[in-house]
């Protein structure tokens, strides 16, 4: 990916996609999360980007990081770390409460006839005798830490998303973005007639409209076969473009709805990005490739005019 070498002008999301070397999904995403700022919004919904947002995406002030699961996973995947926390709370804990049991202690009873157990068996009286505390709270935090550790570990365990449960929400999430591809790939036709003129004003008109407002288009059928050589006459201009540019084109070239057979223009919205990628320019207008409008026609009947391609 080469950074920093593109023009002053307003890029397409398609542009900035092979800008940064990822898909036009990746850029959408991108704009979703705020990680890029567009320009501009067109009324149809577009986005535009400048040569600063690109760098603003290529060099952020600071970097952000995203956390996928809980702090509560993340800690289980630290075990040690974890338990060395609890161990230390745990101490903290048996401590407080032993400072406790010293304070009742001394408000109830006197210490210096109080007597103490030296072991479990016999029970020797002993007064006057200092009582180390501190000893004694160590020895019993000793006793119980790993059990308490054990016990925290298992239960942010059992809080934590199962494996099997992550990996069937991926292949879920998988799947619905397979199918959202397939949507935007399908192709839709529109019929029209123009108020701009006949089919050669109507072809420029749309070369510069999407040329103006940096948008993509590529003719197809007899119109893209014309534009190769000389064919027989035909009376309907067909055209790609994609889905949300629609209603611009619409307003620009002054088209009205209509039936096939009286219609003038049929665009054809898709989202295919290798389309777009491999069309080419011939006499300063943008043609599909050569397999696409042999495939358009023979989808649409005209098997003579498809063979003219071989």
């Amino acid at each position: 990916m080469q950074q920093d070498t593109f023009n002053e002008k307003l890029y397409t999301s398609t542009e900035v996609a092979e800008i940064l070397g990822v898909s036009l999904r990746s850029i959408y995403r991108y704009l979703d999360d705020n990680k890029i700022q567009a320009a501009v919004k067109t009324a149809t919904g577009r986005h535009r980007f400048t040569r600063q947002n690109i760098n603003d995406f290529l060099h952020p002030s600071e970097s952000k990081v995203v956390k996928n699961l809980s702090q509560e996973k993340e800690d289980l995947d630290k075990p040690q770390e974890l338990q060395e926390m609890q161990v230390r709370k745990a101490d903290r804990e048996e401590d407080e409460e032993e400072v406790n049991k010293v304070a009742n202690v001394q408000s109830k009873e006197d210490i210096d006839t109080q007597n103490y157990t030296d072991t479990q068996d016999d029970k020797v009286a002993v007064q006057d005798e200092p009582v180390d505390w501190l000893a004694r709270f160590r020895q019993a935090a000793e006793k119980y830490k790993t059990q308490d550790s054990v016990e925290s570990i298992e239960k942010v365990a059992k809080k934590a998303p199962k494996m099997e449960e992550v990996q069937k929400v991926q292949r879920v999430e998988k799947i619905e973005e397979m199918d959202q591809v397939e949507k935007e790939e399908e192709s839709t036709y529109y019929y029209y007639r123009s108020g701009v003129g006949g089919l050669k004003e109507i072809a420029q008109a749309i070369d510069k409209s999407a040329k103006n407002a940096s948008l993509d288009y590529a003719f197809t059928m007899g119109a893209g076969l014309s534009l190769h050589k000389p064919i027989k006459p035909f009376s309907l201009i067909h055209s790609y473009a994609r889905p949300t540019d629609l209603a611009y084109f619409e307003k620009v070239l002054q088209l009205t709805p209509c039936q096939k057979d009286t219609a003038q223009l049929c665009l054809i919205t898709s989202e295919d990005e290798k389309l777009y990628a491999k069309r080419r320019e011939l006499h300063g207008l943008y043609v599909v490739s050569d397999s696409q409008i042999k495939a358009d026609l023979l989808n649409d009947g005209e098997t003579e005019l498809a063979n003219e391609l071989d």
